[in-house]
């Protein structure tokens, strides 16, 4: 085999992982895209005069909306029986109807 035919192997096999690396560009891109970067928390230690409630008790509220209504301070139950659903919904970035009834739970549970 000559040195020429070597360089052209060398070349096609360079030529064909640059393919299906690009082929799966899409797939690596998305994976990576799904993720939600970690947001900066900071936090004050509460004080007597705040509760904080277990959220997720809530019909529809999970650890991911529990963590973000803390974030916007909503972390007892009095505070999101007092927010309206489309205060909530703006606050977590969702629809009103998924919202919907957290309020009256949250009343039933403080």
């Amino acid at each position: 085999m000559s040195r020429l035919a070597k360089y052209a192997r060398w070349i096609g096999v360079a030529g064909g992982m640059g393919a299906v690396a690009w082929a799966l560009r899409d797939r690596f891109v998305s994976i990576a895209i799904q993720r939600e970067p970690e947001r900066p928390v900071f936090r004050t230690p509460p004080t007597e005069v705040d509760q904080i409630d277990d959220l997720t008790t809530i019909s529809g509220i999970g650890p991911v909306f529990a963590r973000r209504l803390e974030e916007a301070g909503i972390s007892s139950f009095s505070r999101l029986a007092a927010e309206t659903d489309a205060r909530l919904a703006e606050i977590l970035n969702i629809s009103e109807s998924r919202t919907s009834g957290w309020s009256e739970q949250a009343e039933g549970l403080k």
